[in-house]
């Protein structure tokens, strides 16, 4: 599905951010075995400090700047009981978990908006169907992964397009699924395969053929 590149929706948040957010959540999980009450404790952290950031971080640019206070997070956002946890617990990863988690939601309402104002566009413009997302660039595919969200207007029938290398990692295989978004919230709703193809003229007959497809269900 479409989505963020490393660096997040127009370069927001950088690569190197990203990448310490999502090595913060990897350490926190070899404690599960060793100390479940400080993974316990620091899961109850995150959740509390999640919450902190809905409320004073309504976009990237600003959970970035979160970001930059590190550990200290903990104590800026979190009551004194909540400061009391066990010594054990690392305030810079639970900080760093909990902006990950946020960057997540984040860049899921982005999407959404993001593929409700294309349909918008699309119905203004008076066209049945339209890109409702996209991720990559089709001329660099297979050896980059492509993908994007072709949806019908008014209903919000969608299709997934996928380029990826096949097995062998010398040719394109190209896959497409259905899918739905929501026309009140922009959500994606993925459904069943339709197929994958290594020959691009079956691709793209499958592709016309999913396109003219009644909606179901």
């Amino acid at each position: 599905m479409a989505g963020p590149t490393d660096s997040g929706p127009e370069g927001a948040i950088p690569g190197a951010v990203l990448r310490a957010w999502d090595q913060a959540e990897a350490q926190l999980f070899p404690t599960i075995m060793a100390r479940p009450d400080v993974y316990q404790q620091s899961v109850t952290l995150i959740q509390q400090l999640v919450g902190k950031l809905r409320e004073s971080r309504a976009d990237l640019p600003s959970l970035l700047a979160a970001h930059e206070r590190g550990g200290a997070l903990v104590d800026d956002l979190l009551d004194e009981p909540a400061r009391a946890a066990d010594a054990s617990i690392r305030p810079d990863l639970v900080a760093a978990a909990a902006c990950a988690m946020r960057y997540r939601e984040l860049v899921a309402s982005l999407a959404a908006q993001g593929r409700l104002a294309a349909l918008a566009r699309a119905r203004d413009q008076g066209q049945s169907w339209t890109v409702a997302g996209e991720t990559g660039s089709e001329d660099r595919a297979p050896y980059v992964p492509y993908q994007r969200i072709e949806a019908e207007a008014s209903t919000g029938r969608a299709v997934i397009v996928s380029i990826e290398p096949d097995e062998t990692l010398s040719r394109a295989l190209y896959r497409l699924e259905q899918a739905q978004i929501d026309l009140a919230t922009g959500a994606l709703r993925i459904g069943e395969a339709i197929g994958s193809y290594l020959d691009r003229d079956a691709f793209t007959a499958a592709l016309r053929e999913a396109r003219l497809r009644p909606k179901t269900g």
